[in-house]
């Protein structure tokens, strides 16, 4: 019976030629049935995977061939939610602040009396043809000393001239009514005087600062 000691390799002694072929060999052995079995085990998961598709593509298949339902009818649309109110005394306050912010001119001195509502925006007309553009107004003369100059305290138009040349005002009283952005807006005198000149006119068109009426 030979002897199983000397069938095992001694980790000490050096290995011959036919030894270590044999390693080697082994060795190969082995790398090649790893491979082997990793390719068996790619192509087995393979062929699952491919026959859980191939069982729920034709499950899929009646469910996109059957009649399509009637669509449900589309809820009427709700009305549109009404504006809300707007409060005309905090607008007409917010605006005079504005404007005499921009101006410089005391509160006093001016005030909105009206406050029209915006109309509906009408359907677009043809543009109309441009009118002729109006003559240059002469630029009154500025007040002389110890005269005070009523100015414009915003862009607008002369809607109402309050005063004449050779009136008598106090301090407060209208002396001319502005429009601009639908208000109406009261400019009144700063101080008690004499109207000496009214430079504003009826329907036409002023910007900041411009004169109005001179008091003396």
């Amino acid at each position: 019976m030979p002897n199983p000691a000397k069938a095992i390799l001694d980790p000490f002694a050096p290995l011959t030629i036919p030894q270590a072929l044999l390693v080697a060999v082994c060795g190969l052995v082995v790398v090649f049935m790893m491979l082997a079995m990793l390719m068996v085990m790619i192509y087995v998961i393979s062929w699952v995977v491919s026959q859980i598709e191939g069982k729920r593509k034709p499950a899929a298949a009646p469910a996109a061939k059957s009649a399509p339902k009637p669509a449900a009818p589309a809820p009427a649309a709700a009305p549109a939610p009404a504006a809300p109110a707007v409060d005309e005394g905090e607008l007409v306050a917010v605006v005079m602040a504005a404007i005499a912010e921009e101006s410089g001119m005391p509160m006093g001195s001016f005030q909105i009396t009206n406050i029209a509502a915006a109309p509906a925006a009408p359907a677009p007309a043809p543009a109309p043809a441009p009118a002729p553009a109006p003559a240059p107004a002469a630029v009154p003369a500025a007040p002389a000393a110890g005269e005070t100059a009523v100015n414009s305290p915003m862009p607008g138009n002369v809607f109402k001239v309050e005063c004449k040349p050779g009136q008598a005002v106090k301090a407060g009283d209208v002396l001319v009514i502005l429009e601009a952005m639908k208000m109406e807006i009261e400019v009144s005198a700063p101080v008690d005087g004499t109207v000496k000149a009214v430079a504003a006119t009826v329907g036409s068109t002023v910007n900041t600062d411009d004169l109005l009426v001179t008091l003396g």
